[in-house]
């Protein structure tokens, strides 16, 4: 395709019909990197060339597809996804809005180099894959599955092939809101049920609030939260650990909630939120209320 697209001072893709005229564009080759003007006559449709005179780059619209890709994704900070593999919604809902720490493109990882890792709110990571043309084959899956990392792909075919320019607001709330095109191709495993993975120790209780009798294995319930299942484990300590099997952030954030009212802390290393015995009760009864509700 001919130069429509260059890179602004910023390194972010620009139209050519928002580029000033000239060199005054400041811009850069999509391809090469070299600096480029914007020609905008009156005769020949408007396109970047390079200052240099050198024949122009072949850009093609995949690769520039899969640039702004990363662009919008970087700086939306989240994305509308489907729900989990194992979530049962109730209602026509079938996905919901992520909100992303940071985004990061292209981190090598052992063996393979995801498009863009994104960090959570609850300090776990999504790796996500961009595929224009060519998708996450047998290899990079297994590698995926390796690094026990929460994976999303993009399927952006239908923008290869649409009449959407690249950049544009249709193309980028395509990409951030529409989750139709996105499928899970990794998520982790239901957590673990070995009383020895999450002996965390909690504070001593007060003296009017024995906590229960440490037994062999941790004594666990699970819930329907806002279509998820959530898991409670009694700990030894009488602290209780309270973890989604799969991510969302809307549990997130009223966990976190219910930590800052009722004192805990969160457990990074075994994604749990820890309630000390005093609030044990509260919780648990909080979890039934909640529990299955539409």
């Amino acid at each position: 395709m001919t130069m429509f697209a260059a890179l602004d001072p910023k390194g972010r893709l620009i139209t050519i019909e928002n580029a000033h005229r000239g060199k005054a564009c400041n811009c850069t080759c999509v391809s090469c990197g070299e600096p480029v003007m914007a020609r905008k006559g009156q005769i020949r449709e408007h396109h970047f060339a390079h200052v240099s005179q050198k024949k122009s780059c072949s850009i093609k619209r995949e690769s520039l597809l899969h640039l702004y890709a990363k662009e919008v994704i970087c700086d939306g900070l989240g994305m509308q996804l489907p729900h989990l593999p194992g979530v049962h919604p109730k209602s026509e809902d079938t996905s919901s809005w992520w909100d992303f720490e940071t985004v990061t493109p292209e981190v090598r990882q052992q063996g393979f180099q995801p498009d863009l890792i994104a960090e959570l709110r609850d300090g776990s990571r999504l790796f996500i894959e961009i595929a224009v043309t060519s998708f996450v084959d047998e290899v990079k899956l297994e590698r995926i599955k390796a690094a026990g990392t929460p994976t999303i792909e993009l399927d952006l075919r239908d923008l290869l092939l649409g009449s959407h320019s690249i950049p544009s607001e249709e193309a980028k709330g395509y990409i951030l809101h529409q989750p139709e095109h996105k499928t899970w191709i990794y998520t982790e495993e239901p957590p673990v049920t070995q009383a020895s993975e999450l002996q965390m120790p909690g504070p001593p209780p007060r003296a009017d609030l024995r906590p229960p009798r440490p037994t062999s294995t941790m004594q666990e319930q699970r819930f329907v939260i806002m279509q998820m299942w959530v898991s409670v484990r009694t700990l030894p300590s009488g602290s209780v650990a309270v973890r989604s099997w799969s991510f969302n952030p809307q549990i997130t954030e009223l966990l976190k909630a219910w930590r800052n009212q009722l004192g805990g802390e969160y457990n990074p290393r075994y994604r749990s939120w820890i309630f000390y015995p005093q609030s044990r009760n509260e919780v648990l009864n909080r979890l039934q209320e909640l529990d299955q509700q539409t």
